[in-house]
């Protein structure tokens, strides 16, 4: 498998998981557990970043990064008292912790590669033409 099949496959199950969450979130407030406006803003927030990243990858980059600081606030704070010993580990928040860096990072890479893609095409482009000028 190449390494931008590798990365699709990635963004398709990420955005798999996100729509799951999104209908976790739809179950929790039809239940009304919590606050339903919440559940409301989760699932339009994890439908958007999960259609961004199977349609338009490059721009679910900075949205993901956004969410993935806002998770890292929420998730983050209740997994640090797993660590400290006074809460039981919380797996749920530790998902959460290790899913959405890994998201951005793979996004960033493939985002990279692209443009390096991209780049050495231009300079092919460019040295093809200064060849044929040249004959």
């Amino acid at each position: 498998m190449t390494p931008l099949k590798l990365y699709r496959s990635i963004r398709i199950v990420s955005a798999v998981l996100l729509a799951a969450v999104a209908v976790r979130h739809v179950v929790l407030a039809a239940g009304a557990h919590g606050s339903v406006a919440r559940h409301v803003g989760f699932v339009l927030v994890n439908v958007v970043l999960a259609a961004l990243l199977v349609w338009r990858p490059r721009w679910a980059f900075w949205p993901a990064i956004a969410l993935s600081a806002q998770q890292m606030w929420s998730h983050g704070l209740e997994l640090s008292g797993s660590f400290l010993g006074t809460e039981p580990l919380d797996w749920e928040s530790l998902a959460v912790c290790l899913f959405f860096p890994t998201l951005v990072t793979v996004l960033f890479i493939e985002r990279r590669e692209l443009a390096d893609a991209a780049a050495a095409a231009q300079a092919d482009a460019e040295a093809e033409a200064d060849a044929g000028a040249e004959a």
